[in-house]
């Protein structure tokens, strides 16, 4: 059996909305979040799920070390988490993401 994924893309759509120019970029990460899902879902059917977080909605309390950081400047949203584990920030790259899958696929069930 595989080694299922767990991805979580943490986004401040709140911090671009304060930025007129950048407005469009929450819309753009839920975008790429979308198109991530659809990638994820075509390439590894069941085996990997990908999931969109506003991190300072309202009913969202989760992560507050990363909303910390991110208020520091710290790091920059988006945050991709991958199983629990902060990968990367500031962009979605997709390419970077997949590889990151394939090891932890590739790498067999665990025990």
């Amino acid at each position: 059996m595989l080694n299922r994924v767990h991805i979580q893309i943490l986004d401040n759509p709140i911090h671009w909305a304060l930025d007129a120019e950048k407005f469009s970029e929450p819309v753009q990460n839920r975008l790429l979040t979308e198109e991530l899902k659809s990638d994820m879902d075509d390439n590894y059917p069941s085996v990997v799920s990908v999931e969109y977080i506003d991190l300072f909605s309202d009913e969202e309390e989760s992560f507050p070390e990363i909303r910390e950081l991110l208020d520091q400047g710290v790091i920059s949203a988006p945050v991709v988490i991958i199983n629990g584990v902060p990968k990367m920030h500031g962009g979605i790259p997709s390419t970077l993401i997949k590889t990151e899958v394939e090891k932890i696929i590739s790498a067999g069930p665990l025990h």
